[in-house]
């Protein structure tokens, strides 16, 4: 192969060529995302069912649906929310289940479900539950809320809605335009006329429908009957008797609906439309679209209108991306002139660097093709597989050299140096290589993130070997020469004095194996007990410039109410010069819950400020502490986001009797209370609705013959504007007449019992006498896990690791709950945790691979364990970086470390392939691995600062996302320096302990050869 490719240059030159060029395309065509694709197949089903309560929504609707869709193949969780009025099932499938399909199956049960009359029909949607991708701000100059509206629907939101890959486009703060009309109580009982009877009335006097066709010879006529109004005028002067009209006893006019929601921009009162994309597609596709349609936005809205666009998520995207594109540039020529300072040939260091572009632009070629987007782990895994990719070309052109020195011209000494080293390549590339092989079999969110990492770095170190072993013999036996520069001369003396040092400490250390063996574990031991401040987490927190305030007041809390508590929070925020802009949702719920509010503040970047994201969200913790009218919780936007609560702690308890729920879920908010570091502690438990629960007097209504029935309808028709008396046509587009009681006379229930209700003689009476009503409280929302009631318990943590707060409530939790209760974690710990299973099974796997193709590749039992020892000795490194660095464990460092067990067994290669070969020619152990040592020491030198320099950026940056970035890269860097000298120092030692062995166990197997 190396030889073809020293006597072809030109083919091995468009070889190159044909893989750069296709490199670039793809690199300009991938798509770019922060992580990979961790969207689960997500499919919500809402129905509506009005007049219901959440007990009533839970067993006649939800239930019911949950029943449908729980027998669907490849569902992963399936959870739902009972409102009054409203079921909201949420189904989560694999990850590895195709949404369009999912949604289908989804919709194909829901068809045979019998749902109530009066029970609206399931909407199926496939959404992201990951947030929205980014929203538009849109608000009247004029304060003209109806013509605001009106624009919002008709103009913006189908042109958001047409963007691709958009899955909806949720409005805060939007009211449906509605002929509203507006009763006085007091006018109807004047004149005798109940509400259902005007009701029935206006939709009998304002109809239009088709009547049927008149054909004769020549033509076919359609045939239809207009009777509705066509303005609000005439719709007013329905005759209601004789001599009275509609205007006469309410209030009739063009506006808007009843208030849901409400949403402000920096103090400005309009709407915000937020843009969910659906589960699986590309965010900045979404986003780059929204931003391209503005200025036509813009223009549709005319002067009257500010439009703007907010909670942009590209801009985090874009930053952390281009941080980690500079880190792995800047990490390339630290490796280079590195390289450099060994090699000190100026023509040798630039043939070895060739070998760092060739191998990252031939990458993204592969990871392309494989269906891979260019997103962050791509990008830090060929950062920190600079060091292999220019190590494989250091140990050719290193060895080439060596042959030069010796006397071999320019093609001979390519050859045989090729030649010599090719086996120990191949050894290192394959033991590489075996490590990432058990992550190709990982499955779940963590597998997505272990995948896109290892394959990126898999294809590199394929692509690194054949660079080495090809491109670089090619260029090498044409340019390189042995002569020695004056830096070369000058130096020397220093690397001889650090090779006859090493071979002085050595020689004692062969000697004294066995102690030199004890004292090296005795560290590892020793290391994992000092440093035992390292905690682990899902992934670090990263200061993105934003963060967030959920507030709950009491169920039955207005908006109005809200507004006004919501005020001093913010006035806090308005006054921060650190804050960029910030936005307020109220009612920004599913099920537009008036009692929840959401403040998202974006932060100037952090160049422009003076404190970090979490200083300030802990300054904003501590000063609403104060505030005791709501729950709050001042969080960070998490930086992947699965759908659900944002806490890192979320504690499902499950079980039937809601009240022992609740009291479960109470002691474990108190027990939270108590661990150091739980902050923010709430539970989504929701009763204390008020409510008004009326009732039939039934010897009174018996006796007057009136029904339940009669009288429901009638207080319907009174109080709720939820359903609609009739339809109001104008220019082409429908909008609903509702009729209600006047806010006034809304507000005061004395006036139920002044309504009157047809008896059975066709007189009128008063309610009053005919019902008793009192005052309760009911449950606000009734929420289920897997079919069974739940309650969760959530907290945000604050300068504590998250596996100490899950070990506490391991160890506490037990005593709250009875039988036929149980919990379980969500969110951040069930990440956590399923990471540290992946993980283990992963070491595990890839320590049993590397040791079958170690002993395939040197056709022995003992001698990869020999290479594989400094595995272990790597963790005392990583173990004291984490601990010198305040960082814990998580799912990055875990990623590190996978790459880690591959790079840490190159070293020990290195030396056991050089001393298995000068034992063959006739040396002692002893003199064997001294002059491995001695041989080998510069080019382990050399390889490891390279890698430790590359790395070196990623992991003191202080750019956008190095707070991810930083302990991934100091783990490695940990575990290479530990694993090097340790490697130098220990791996002769164990080799002279280990070759009896592997000899006497050799006389079994090589008994003979044909």
């Amino acid at each position: 192969m190396y030889k073809f490719a020293i006597n072809r240059p030109i083919t091995i030159l468009m070889a190159v060529m044909a893989l750069i060029i296709f490199g670039l395309k793809s690199y300009s065509s991938m798509p770019l995302a922060l992580f990979p694709n961790v969207d689960f197949p997500i499919v919500t089903i809402q129905t509506a069912y009005p007049g219901a309560d959440a007990k009533t929504v839970e067993s006649k609707i939800t239930d019911k649906i949950e029943e449908a869709v729980s027998g669907i193949n490849g569902i992963d969780k399936l959870d739902s929310t009972s409102y009054e009025g409203l079921s909201y099932v949420i189904v989560r499938f694999d990850l590895k289940i195709d949404i369009n399909e999912a949604a289908n199956d989804v919709r194909d049960k829901i068809g045979g479900v019998i749902l109530p009359d009066n029970a609206l029909a399931p909407l199926v949607q496939k959404i992201s539950t990951a947030g929205e991708a980014i929203s538009v701000f849109v608000v009247s100059k004029s304060g003209d809320m109806s013509a605001l509206m009106q624009l919002v629907d008709e103009k913006i939101k189908p042109k958001l809605q047409r963007i691709p890959n958009v899955g909806d486009v949720d409005i805060d703060g939007y009211q449906d335009r509605e002929i509203r009309i507006l009763v006085d109580p007091y006018l109807l009982n004047k004149y005798n006329i109940s509400a259902i009877e005007l009701q029935n009335i206006i939709g009998n006097e304002n109809f239009k429908a088709s009547s049927g066709k008149s054909i004769n010879d020549k033509q076919e006529l359609i045939i239809k009957f207009q009777g509705d109004s066509k303005d609000i005028e005439s719709l007013s002067n329905i005759e209601i008797k004789p001599g009275l009209r509609l205007k006469d006893v309410a209030k009739v006019f063009d506006g808007l609906s009843d208030v849901e929601s409400y949403s402000s921009y920096n103090g400005q009162v309009g709407v915000m439309l937020n843009i969910m994309k659906i589960s699986g597609t590309n965010v900045i596709g979404i986003i780059d679209k929204a931003k391209q349609l503005l200025p036509e936005l813009k223009t549709i809205a005319g002067d009257d209108y500010q439009v703007s666009l907010i909670k942009d998520q590209s801009d985090k995207i874009m930053h952390s991306v281009d941080q980690v594109k500079f880190d792995l540039v800047f990490g390339a020529i630290l490796a280079i002139v590195i390289v450099f300072l060994f090699l000190r040939n100026l023509t040798a260091t630039i043939v070895s660097a060739l070998a760092i572009p060739t191998s990252i632009i031939g990458t993204f070629a592969i990871i392309d093709y494989m269906g891979y987007d260019l997103n962050k782990l791509t990008l830090i895994g060929l950062t920190l597989a600079i060091g292999i990719f220019i190590d494989d070309a250091i140990v050719v052109i290193e060895n080439i050299s060596k042959k030069m020195e010796s006397g071999m011209e320019a093609f001979e000494a390519t050859y045989e140096g090729v030649h010599e080293i090719a086996f120990s390549l191949l050894a290192i590339s394959a033991m590489l290589l075996a490590v990432f092989i058990p992550v190709a079999f990982m499955g779940g969110l963590v597998g997505k993130f272990f995948n896109a990492f290892a394959m990126t770095v898999a294809s590199g170190i394929v692509l690194s070997y054949f660079v080495a072993i090809m491109f670089i013999p090619t260029i090498g036996a044409r340019v390189l020469k042995h002569k020695e520069t004056k830096f070369h001369a000058k130096t020397e003396p220093f690397f001889q004095a650090l090779d006859n040092a090493y071979v002085k400490i050595l020689k004692p250390l062969i000697r004294f194996k066995y102690i030199t063996v004890l004292v090296t574990f005795g560290f590892l031991i020793l290391s994992s007990q000092i440093f035992t401040n390292v905690g682990m987490d899902f992934v670090p927190d990263e200061d993105n410039s934003e963060f967030q305030i959920t507030a709950k007041a009491e169920v039955g809390t207005s908006i109005t109410e809200m507004k006004k508590r919501m005020t001093p929070i913010m006035d806090a925020i308005k006054n921060d010069n650190m804050v960029d802009y910030y936005a307020l949702s109220i009612g920004y719920t599913t099920a537009n819950e008036s009692h929840k509010a959401l403040v998202y503040v974006k932060l100037k970047p952090i160049e422009q400020r003076g404190s970090g994201q979490a200083d300030i969200i802990n300054h904003y913790r501590k000063e609403f502490k104060s505030i005791q009218s709501m729950s709050l919780a001042v969080e960070k936007i998490p930086p992947i986001n699965t759908g659900g609560s944002n806490a890192p702690v979320q504690i499902v308890i499950t079980g039937d009797n809601l009240d022992k729920l609740s009291e479960i879920s109470q002691q474990v908010s108190e027990m939270l209370g108590t661990f150091e570091g739980a902050v923010d502690i709430d539970s989504d438990y929701q009763d204390g609705k008020p409510e008004i629960t009326i009732s039939m007097i039934r010897h009174n209504t018996s006796r007057l013959g009136i029904t339940a029935t009669q009288i429901a309808a009638l207080l319907n028709s009174n109080y709720s504007s939820d359903s609609k008396i009739s339809d109001f046509t104008q220019k082409g587009r429908e909008y609903d007449i509702t009729l209600r009681f006047d806010d006034e006379s809304r507000a005061n229930m004395d006036n139920i019992k002044k309504l009157q209700i047809r008896a059975a003689n066709g007189e009128y009476v008063f309610l009053d006498g005919l019902i008793h009503f009192e005052q309760s409280n009911s449950i606000a929302t009734i929420n289920r896990f897997d079919r069974e009631r739940k309650v969760m318990v959530s907290s945000n943590i604050s300068n504590v690791p998250l596996n100490a707060i899950v070990s506490q409530v391991d160890e506490n939790i037990g005593k709250f709950l009875p039988e036929g209760y149980s919990y379980r974690f969500s969110g951040d710990v069930e990440k956590m945790q399923e990471t540290a299973v992946s993980f283990s099974t992963a070491v595990g796997l890839a320590v049993i691979l590397i040791y079958l193709i170690l002993a395939a590749l040197y056709e022995s039992l003992i001698q990869p364990i020999i290479i594989m020892v400094t595995m272990p000795l790597a963790f005392t490194g990583v173990i004291t970086a984490l601990g010198l660095s305040g960082n814990n464990f998580s799912l990055f460092v875990m990623i590190g470390i996978i790459l880690l067990l591959g790079m840490v067994g190159k070293n020990a290669i290195l030396v056991v392939d050089f001393a298995n070969r000068a034992i063959k020619d006739g040396e002692s152990v002893d003199d064997a691995l001294i002059h491995a040592g001695e041989k080998r020491l510069r080019p382990i030198l050399m390889t490891t600062f390279a890698m430790v320099g590359a790395m070196m950026p990623l992991a003191f940056g202080s750019g956008a996302g190095h707070e991810m970035n930083s302990p991934m890269a100091l783990s490695v860097i940990g575990g290479l320096i530990s694993s090097t000298i340790l490697a130098l120092l220990v791996v002769p030692a164990f080799y002279k302990i280990l070759y009896p062995v592997d000899s006497w166990i050799r006389k079994w197997y090589e008994v003979g050869k044909i």
